[in-house]
């Protein structure tokens, strides 16, 4: 018994008491009638509460009275009510996106990951998951499983549109351009070192003397004189202004080349049978490979030998790893207002429409749970949380009901002697 309940009973009981009291020597003590107004107006009023309290959670003194028992009775009543009343008013979609909207989901990353002690455990708990999650993958049934499943998946894939689509990721927005820019600038750069333009020069040099020294009228003509003089002053200098120029001028005739040629083979990719044949059988090849399994297997199994015998490690390189990359991120995100306002933004476009799609299986869920229990499970739990408050109804119907009783007297006693 909880000691607010227990505090409700022996209010009554005092009131009882006092009521006792109160007939008992009101006749010899005619003052006392006021206590025995009191008294009488406290039991009722204790008495009243009392019944209304027990009938909420059971039969009060076991008796079947009509709308007692409510809780028990109309659980799954009560259950609907609950879950409607959370979807529609803490799963309501505009509810949720002011509240996304007001609270800095991002600022409040940083704020987290920002103390040491955290960025430790967090990278701890990672380890842990990531140690969990190989040692499950390492498991003989396991792996064959994932490799059965992998080489399915693989053999399903279409080759040519998968390429295809590759490379049209390549090319929009011209990035490919965008690639070429880079590479060029970079190619210039080195060739525009005289250093690097005596490789280039040697190196074809000597391919060209291999490939072609021929004997005229007899003699070995060397032709490396010629063959240098002709690199030196034409090929490699004429190459690197002509890369020079490419670099320079976006809308050069070799850049819409590139273009025409990309769409040529994004097409053909596409679109040829026999090219479409050879890629698929490549790629089937490539799944029948038994080495090449064997081979994948043993470098997979020397990775997650090492990785487990790392994080089980109290020096670990991967949980350091991992906390410096939380500290440098927590770092980043602080210093990049940018960052975190798009943090807050994706936030806002996902969470609202999520807990809007999951309203009606919250619902359903909380439906199922409550029918579930049983009733006397709902019954302590709701007592342990509300019941001891409930218990003051009962302490303030006893008081209240007195002074009420009190009242009452005063106002009859008043009638009286204006009546008389």
């Amino acid at each position: 018994m909880s000691d607010r309940r227990r505090i409700a009973g022996v209010c009554l009981a005092i009131a009882a008491a006092l009521y006792v009291a109160g007939v008992c020597l009101e006749r010899a003590h005619p003052g006392f009638v006021w206590l025995t107004a009191f008294a009488e107006a406290a039991l009722i009023g204790g008495i009243a509460d009392w019944f209304a309290v027990t009938a909420l959670f059971r039969h009060p003194l076991g008796l079947k009275i009509p709308h007692t028992a409510i809780v028990p009775r109309n659980r799954a009543r009560l259950g609907r009510s609950l879950s409607t009343f959370i979807r529609e008013n803490f799963l309501d979609e505009q509810y949720v996106r002011d509240s996304v909207a007001r609270f800095d989901l991002a600022g409040a990353l940083v704020d987290w990951l920002s103390r040491p002690a955290r960025q430790r455990a967090l990278a701890e708990r990672l380890a842990t998951a990531l140690a969990g999650a190989l040692s499950a993958i390492r498991q003989e049934a396991a792996r064959t499983f994932l490799v059965q499943a992998l080489r399915y998946q693989l053999g399903r894939l279409d080759s040519s549109r998968a390429l295809a689509s590759s490379l049209q990721v390549l090319v929009a927005e011209r990035r490919h351009q965008a690639l070429l820019d880079d590479s060029l600038k970079r190619l210039s750069g080195w060739l525009a070192e005289e250093e690097n333009q005596e490789r280039v020069k040697h190196f074809i040099t000597d391919t060209v003397f291999r490939l072609f020294n021929p004997k005229v009228l007899g003699r070995e003509v060397s032709f490396n004189r010629l063959a240098g003089w002709l690199i030196r002053e034409r090929m490699v200098e004429q190459s690197a202004r002509l890369i020079q120029a490419v670099s320079e001028d976006p809308e050069h005739p070799l850049r819409h080349h590139l273009d025409r040629q990309f769409a040529a083979l994004i097409d053909e990719v596409r679109t040829d049978p026999k090219l479409r044949e050879r890629l698929d059988t490549l790629r089937d090849d490539l799944l029948a490979n038994e080495r090449l399994a064997d081979w994948l297997g043993a470098m997979w199994e020397d990775i997650a030998a090492w990785l487990a015998s790392d994080l089980t490690s109290p020096d670990s390189e991967v949980r350091g790893y991992l906390e410096r990359f939380i500290g440098w991120y927590a770092d980043s995100l602080q210093s990049d207002p940018a960052a975190r306002q798009w943090m807050n933004d994706q936030a806002l476009a996902i969470i609202p429409p999520l807990v809007q799609r999951s309203g009606p299986h919250v619902d359903a869920w909380i439906e199922r749970y409550l029918e579930s229990l049983d009733s006397r499970e709902i019954v302590t739990q709701i007592e342990k949380n509300v019941g001891n408050d409930l218990q003051y109804i009962r302490i303030n119907g006893t008081l209240v009901g007195g002074l009420i009783g009190v009242a009452i007297h005063a106002l009859t006693q008043l009638a009286l002697w204006l009546g008389g």
